[in-house]
């Protein structure tokens, strides 16, 4: 295996500079360009849409060239290390080959990845965003013989993509863009990390989270409830949510005023959750369901409403 390994590393410092002769440093989508919407499917035959998951929040897309290229699974391995913290943005990772959909699971499996890659078999979405390149014919067949391309990729095209890696805005914007012809240089995941922060947080620093853990009356309606539902009207924050935490959970159980007064928050776009641990501690959980409100764990909602940069008040 030692000496396989050996080999495949020697193959590919040898036909490095034949390859590179067919990419050029101006291929693929820079910053600022429309991303081209696509679906796809997972390596289990899941359909993936990207336009989809960008309404849940921004897409970190990337290509590697396959599973038998030993810069590839480095850079995966990578970005895999990184997976929680890009889900605790709330961003999803994407990765794209045009490995065929039994090898891209047999890759995912090889790298202990639990983030979704896509096959896009023949290149027709790597091709959309620029980033194809032909094989001349000595690499292709070095390629073949050292890899076996051909059954990786299921054809003969000696097509790959440049490893390119993008981050995508919810609007469909790129925003962050890698394009290397190098195969051997790719993204750093510090550096995308970092300008996902930033994307998500300059998102999100527009969004009040508001936790209400006070059991005064009066502290609830002249402050912990005023300030929420006006900056709800009068669109000082684009999103607002308010967190009924604590002592609040029995307050707002019991006062019938306070619950006519969250009603016409909500009525008017005030988003209303309620921590389950608080209302199980004061037995007003089912009371809290009864009159609407979200019930759940608040606790990993709370620490990613403080990471993804959101406005967070307590009262």
């Amino acid at each position: 295996m030692k000496n396989l390994k050996i080999l495949i590393l020697v193959l590919m410092t040898t036909f490095s500079s034949l390859s590179l002769s067919a990419q050029t440093a101006e291929q693929g989508l820079r910053v600022g360009d429309k991303a081209p919407d696509f679906t796809l499917n997972d390596s289990h035959g899941n359909p993936v849409n990207l336009y989809s998951l960008l309404e849940k929040g921004p897409v970190v897309l990337t290509w590697y060239r396959g599973g038998w290229c030993p810069y590839c699974n480095l850079a995966l391995k990578a970005f895999a290390d990184k997976a929680d913290e890009i889900s605790d943005l709330g961003a999803t990772f994407l990765a794209l080959s045009p490995e065929l959909p039994d090898k891209t699971l047999t890759t995912a499996e090889k790298n202990e990845i639990a983030f979704t890659i896509l096959s896009d078999t023949n290149n027709h979405i790597s091709r959309q965003y620029d980033l194809v390149f032909k094989l001349n014919p000595q690499t292709f067949e070095a390629y073949e013989k050292g890899f076996g391309l051909s059954n990786y990729n299921g054809n003969m095209d000696g097509e790959l993509p440049v490893p390119a890696t993008y981050i995508i805005d919810q609007k469909g914007i790129i925003r962050y863009a890698y394009v290397n012809p190098d195969y051997k240089h790719r993204a750093n995941p510090d550096e995308v990390m970092l300008q996902l922060i930033q994307l998500v947080h300059s998102g999100n620093n527009s969004k009040l989270v508001l936790v209400w853990s006070s059991d005064d009356p009066f502290v609830a309606e002249r402050v912990a409830l005023m300030f929420p539902h006006a900056a709800q009207k009068n669109q000082w924050f684009s999103d607002v949510t308010l967190v009924i935490w604590g002592p609040s959970a029995k307050l707002i159980a019991q006062n019938k005023v306070l619950q006519e007064k969250l009603r016409s928050m909500e009525a008017d776009g005030v988003k209303i959750q309620a921590c389950v641990a608080c209302a199980d501690a004061y037995g007003v959980t089912d009371q809290l369901k009864q009159l609407g409100y979200e019930v759940l764990p608040m606790g990993i909602p709370l620490a990613n409403y403080l990471k993804r940069g959101y406005r967070v008040l307590t009262f």
